[in-house]
């Protein structure tokens, strides 16, 4: 896990305030995974080329995929078998195809899809994970045969 100070070598280290904080502040953010490295604009510019990319290998996909479900997907890991779409809470109440042991068609509104191989969150807002339940639902990393999905 990288720290603050090596994620600080990657930043422009001004305290712009562009992205309405301190580059240390947006260091912090980066190590927590609530924010990417693309979200600092002056990481786009010509002087800077590089770093956002350099960021993200530091960070590791852990916190670099992070998505506002808490789901973290590594690509490299995932074998796109589809097990997690299967034991998805939402997918099997509302998608038909599931049962007669089908993928979903692209026309069917599902949380999880297998896209290029791997697995994606289409669909975040359907996540059970942002009800309130007070059981959050964990079923797609549980059943992860290669580890490939994390929730944090």
């Amino acid at each position: 896990m990288a720290t603050v100070e090596e994620t600080l070598e990657f930043l422009p280290q001004t305290d712009c305030a562009q992205c309405g904080m301190t580059c240390r502040e947006f260091a912090e953010f980066l190590v927590s995974g609530d924010l990417k490295p693309e979200d600092c604009p002056v990481l786009h510019e010509p002087d800077y080329m590089g770093f956002i990319d350099a960021l993200n290998e530091l960070l590791g996909p852990a916190v670099a995929d992070k998505t506002e479900t808490g789901h973290v997907i590594d690509e490299k890991k995932c074998i796109g078998c589809g097990v997690c779409i299967y034991v998805c809470e939402y997918n099997t109440a509302n998608c038909m195809e599931l049962y007669s042991g089908r993928a979903p068609r692209n026309s069917d509104t599902v949380v999880l899809r297998v896209e290029n191989g791997c697995i994606k969150i289409v669909r975040p807002d359907l996540c059970t994970r942002m009800t309130q339940a007070a059981d959050k639902c964990a079923k797609c990393m549980d059943h992860c045969p290669t580890g490939a999905i994390v929730i944090s």
